[in-house]
């Protein structure tokens, strides 16, 4: 049974139309079983008892009901709709004409039923169907206000004091109101329906809404990522030119003086700044003591006038060296130095002094004044740059160190070649000498030789002499003692 009740009350639910359509439906079905169960029948076998001739009107209402919920189930939707509520008013104030000439002696419980069926458009339409549901209500307004006008042609003499006093008023009274009421809350339960479906619809259009503003910061977040990224690649596009064309004049074969005026000129002129100097860190050799000197400077009013060498530890410039990092400063301090425009002399608002390092290394002092703070990727690309710069310096250096070397090589291995070329001619005159002197050494020898052979031959002739003396003597004494 209760599947059968569910059966009639879904018949023409099972189309695909749309939903505001199809919530009607069950609205429909259920007022047509509510006019045969709470009307119909009731009046009809009251009908039958007291005026058998008037049981065609009830009669006819359950007709059109049931007529109306097999429409439905065949897909008849609409038709039913307007069908149903224009009969039933038609029958129920027929009913009423032929017991009463004017709408003053009208029953009660049946024009209660009447006024009960002018709510049925409200219950079985859509606001979104004002068509039919004009047509329906302006048809109910002819119906209740108009139509009792001509009553007094359809009166046929019934008595209906029946329906009128005693307990068949108080239940046909009764069943117009329990129809009025199934009527009334009919149109709460839509409403409530309606309702629960906005609520519904508010709660997914929240939802939605949530998920749009989520999708809306995502694709925020989405799109201050993708600015971000687009400037980070703006950044190092930027960044590579740079570093691209500061290598560029690095390879350049220009005098170091001028190759350095170059490269601060390009670089100061590349970010966008005012002033730029470029200090290279010098180191005695013998004392190790270090100097940083300036080399080039951009833009300064006179070049004699800025201070040419600083010591390690030395003003901003010195204490950069000693720490090795950079030095940003917004709060230039006072008189340091100064920009000239054309507007006059004017304070710089960023100071940036860069110390630029190779291997931990630090071969030169970048210093940049500006009217503008420098942006970070400036700064970045300033402190990357000054690798490509100082290792150009050291290289200089190296290279600088490497020739002096080797001309310092050369001119000693001149001086060598010359000493030894003297030292061969002063062993050549040495050997010369030494041969003559051995030549006069032979010569001295050989009149030594000669001398000593005289000599001997000398002895020998006075040992001679000597005896012949000797024996002249011997004899002259010998004479002299005879």
């Amino acid at each position: 049974m209760a599947s059968l009740l569910t059966r009639i009350v879904d018949a023409g639910s099972q189309y695909d139309m749309p939903e505001y359509l199809r919530n009607r439906v069950r609205p429909t079905n259920i007022i047509c079983l509510l006019v045969i169960f709470a009307l119909s029948i009731p009046f009809s076998g009251i009908s039958l008892i007291y005026f058998p001739m008037m049981a065609i009107f009830p009669s006819g209402a359950a007709v059109v009901c049931v007529l109306v919920i097999v429409s439905n189930y065949y897909g008849g939707i609409y038709y039913s709709r307007v069908v149903l509520p224009v009969l039933l008013l038609v029958l129920s104030s027929l009913y009423n004409a032929y017991f009463c000439d004017s709408i003053a002696d009208s029953i009660s419980s049946v024009y209660l039923v009447e006024l009960s069926f002018t709510l049925i458009p409200f219950v079985i339409f859509d606001f979104k169907e004002r068509g039919f549901l004009i047509f329906c209500t302006l048809f109910s307004f002819f119906i209740i206000v108009v139509f009792p006008a001509a009553w007094d042609k359809f009166d046929m003499g019934y008595d209906g004091t029946v329906l009128r006093e005693g307990p068949l008023a108080v239940l046909t009274t009764l069943l117009a109101t329990v129809f009025q009421l199934g009527c009334i809350s009919g149109l709460a339960v839509i409403n409530r329906n309606s309702e629960e479906k906005s609520s519904q619809l508010i709660t997914v259009m929240n939802q939605k809404n949530e998920e749009v503003e989520r999708s809306r910061k995502d694709l925020e977040v989405n799109l201050v990522q993708l600015e971000k990224a687009r400037q980070e690649e703006n950044h190092r596009q930027w960044a590579s030119e740079g570093i691209a064309q500061l290598s560029t004049l690095l390879r350049s074969n220009s005098d170091d003086t001028e190759l350095f005026d170059r490269i601060i000129a390009t670089l100061v002129k590349y970010i966008q700044a005012n002033q730029g100097g470029l200090y290279i860190v010098e180191k005695e050799e013998r004392t190790h003591d270090i100097s940083i000197r300036l080399a080039a400077c951009y833009a300064y009013n006179r070049k004699k006038h800025i201070q040419q060498t600083f010591q390690a530890g030395q003003g901003l410039i010195g204490q950069t060296y000693l720490e090795g990092e950079y030095i940003y400063l917004t709060d230039i301090p006072e008189n340091y130095l100064t920009i000239t425009s054309g507007l006059g002399d004017s304070s710089p608002r960023a100071l940036l002094i860069v110390p630029l390092k190779v291997n931990e290394s630090t071969e030169a002092i970048l210093e940049l004044a500006s009217f503008k703070k420098f942006e970070k990727h400036e700064i970045e690309f300033i402190v990357k740059l000054g690798e490509s710069i100082a290792s150009f310096i050291q290289s200089n250096r190296i290279s600088q160190r490497t020739k002096q070397l080797l001309e310092d090589s050369q001119f000693q291995a001149e001086a060598l070649r010359a000493q030894e070329e003297e030292m061969r001619q002063n062993m050549e005159e040495l050997a010369s000498t030494q041969e003559e002197m051995n030549r006069q050494q032979m010569s001295y020898l050989q009149e030594i030789e000669r001398l000593s052979t005289l000599y001997a031959t000398a002895q020998e002739e006075i040992h001679t002499k000597n005896k012949e003396v000797e024996e002249l003597q011997k004899a002259l004494h010998i004479n002299t003692i005879r």
